[in-house]
């Protein structure tokens, strides 16, 4: 296991501080929502990525976490405080749907105020 490289990141990126690290050869199932994309980095090409939608990388390639700057980005961004820096070469897969954004997408769309939340109409007498 490694440990994410800024303190700050793990208490408010919302991915945690620790990253699973896989060697050797053979298969692995790696858990992904929405279109999964793989992009191949050149060396010392960069990318730039919500944290969130970060799902692996192979070795070789540099990571940083780094917090969102400008209050506009922050307050109305919708990506969260922290971006993922990826510097190449070498390959990473990325989630077009992370779970959190799944869920938000959901939770906006459940009707509020009571009732069956239900466009049936119901005869009375």
């Amino acid at each position: 296991m490694e440990f994410a490289k800024k303190m700050t990141a793990g208490f408010f990126g919302g991915e945690g501080f620790v990253l699973q690290a896989l060697t050797g050869t053979g298969e692995v199932f790696v858990k992904a929502g929405g279109t999964l994309i793989r992009r191949v980095l050149r060396d010392r090409e960069t990318l730039r990525v919500s944290s969130g939608c970060l799902v692996a990388f192979a070795e070789g390639v540099e990571f940083d976490v780094q917090m969102m700057r400008g209050v506009k980005n922050v307050m109305f961004g919708g990506e969260g405080l922290f971006v993922t820096t990826l510097t190449g070469p070498g390959t990473v897969w990325l989630q077009g749907q992370p779970p959190q954004r799944m869920i938000s997408e959901i939770a906006s769309r459940v009707p509020s105020g009571g009732g069956l939340g239900l466009g049936v109409p119901m005869g009375m007498g």
